[in-house]
């Protein structure tokens, strides 16, 4: 299934139809708005390029190598998504949940013993420093749990795990092809096997992107 249409109830509110929010000025002294930065109208444009584009790169990948997933997700969480349900079977003939997450955002600026930190901006706008995020990209799939009373055998331990070394290359592919992250300087850091858990195991890669509001040529 396409990324796109997972996205279908994400409302993203279009420069012509957002109102102007009431001005500080004007609101009565006893509101908590009063000396605060007006609320951000348009999300962040960035991580959804970034997050999006990314899933949108893996579900194709693994379509065109014949292993498609159920559905693609951006999933933001402390953990990475639960192994609950793997969607073992879906209309597109393949199997299994492919999904994007970032982990974390640091300043690279913040190295060494003299940090440069040049401090908050007057007019209370986001600063754009140097930001190194790390995007975990994974793949949970539906493993063999043999029957009642014996697990799976040799064979089909083996094809599980054949099976899910195929999709740490095919995450590594997604990732070195994706245009939309091209000239942000991704690094691989790690490649993780994960489960078996209810019967899904999976394979997720994370690399570290640099975070700007412009990509450098």
């Amino acid at each position: 299934m396409a990324f796109g249409a997972q996205r279908a109830g994400r409302q993203f509110v279009s420069q012509e139809t957002v109102q102007e929010p009431e001005a500080v000025e004007d609101l009565p002294p006893e509101s908590p708005l009063v000396g605060a930065m007006n609320p951000a109208m348009n999300g962040d444009p960035v991580m959804e390029e970034i997050m999006t584009g990314l899933a949108t790169c893996l579900c194709t990948t693994l379509a065109q190598a014949g292993r498609p997933a159920c559905c693609c997700m951006w999933f933001r969480g402390a953990h990475r998504p639960p192994m609950d349900y793997c969607h073992c079977d879906c209309d597109n003939g393949g199997q299994g949940v492919a999904w994007v997450r970032m982990l974390n955002a640091e300043n690279t600026a913040m190295t060494g013993t003299n940090p440069r930190i040049s401090g908050f901006r007057a007019d209370c706008a986001v600063p754009a420093p140097r930001w190194r995020i790390t995007v975990e990209m994974g793949v949970y799939r539906c493993v063999d749990t043999g029957d009642d009373d014996h697990g799976p055998d040799c064979a089909q331990r083996t094809n599980d795990a054949a099976n899910g070394h195929w999709d740490d290359l095919l995450i590594m592919q997604a990732a070195s092809c994706c245009d939309v992250i091209r000239n942000r300087r991704p690094v691989f850091i790690r490649v993780d096997p994960v489960g078996p858990s209810g019967g899904c195991a999976g394979s997720v890669v994370a690399m570290w992107l640099d975070y700007a509001k412009r990509k450098t040529p």
